[in-house]
């Protein structure tokens, strides 16, 4: 099992990389890739990955509508990655990880007793009371709301869109 520390500081590195991308994707890679982190670091907090499965899957398909947008929108400018971007990259990837290992050596002594305490944890806890963590009662009714929401959208965005009248840009 992958150690949340790490996966929280890729997910870190993947903001500051986020803020320092200049083209639309670039971003949508590293907005996949931080979806793929945030899924694993999710499913690793609960018993079960079915709820990050599903976030991921859906964060995916706005990402998909969002890279034909842009792809149908966007001029077909040249992509060029500066060695200086490259460099800044591959260092703070590497210094992360130096960290990481440091750190991770400093506390291993109590990750032998967290994982004796998680293990005896496991085999009390069951699906539902890690299915009742998303779906309590409080939040019912905004959860309904939301998917009446999402698809109301989808029917007006269907209504709308008109494929017969072509691409959403002309061709110069």
């Amino acid at each position: 099992m992958v150690s949340n520390l790490l996966i929280s500081g890729l997910i870190f590195l993947m903001n500051i990389n986020l803020m320092l991308a200049n083209n639309p994707i670039v971003m949508g890679l590293l907005l996949m890739i931080q979806t793929i982190l945030i899924a694993i670091y999710t499913g690793s907090l609960y018993s079960s990955f079915w709820f990050s499965y599903v976030l991921s899957l859906i964060f995916l398909g706005g990402l998909l509508v969002l890279f034909i947008y842009i792809a149908s929108l966007a001029s077909n400018e040249k992509f060029l990655i500066s060695l200086y971007s490259t460099m800044y990259m591959f260092f703070l990837i590497t210094l992360f990880l130096m960290m990481f290992l440091i750190i991770d050596n400093l506390i291993i002594p109590t990750k032998v007793i967290n994982n004796e305490m998680i293990l005896s944890l496991e085999m009390n806890t069951s699906i539902f009371t890690s299915i009742s963590k998303y779906y309590i009662n409080n939040i019912t009714p905004t959860t309904m709301i939301l998917i009446m929401y999402l698809f109301l959208t989808l029917i007006v965005t269907v209504k709308i869109t008109n494929i017969s009248l072509g691409p959403l840009r002309k061709m110069i």
